[in-house]
């Protein structure tokens, strides 16, 4: 039996400064932000997950930084 995941993302993407965001939730609804410096060499990647019940906390402080 084949199995499925179903998963969104969004990916934020710098291109003259060569840099990435990637935003990805998974099935129990944790937010997992990836950010890629330098994608054009060896991406320097970094990853934090969030928790679904986190997740306003989060967008809130980046809208602080606005």
């Amino acid at each position: 039996m084949t199995s499925y995941e179903i998963s969104k993302q969004i990916r934020i993407h710098n291109t003259e400064d060569d840099w990435d965001y990637v935003f990805t939730t998974d099935e129990y609804g944790t937010v997992s932000v990836r950010y890629n410096e330098n994608l054009r060499v060896m991406p320097d990647c970094r990853t934090i997950h969030i928790p679904k019940d986190c997740i306003q906390h989060f967008i809130d402080a980046l809208e602080q930084l606005k």
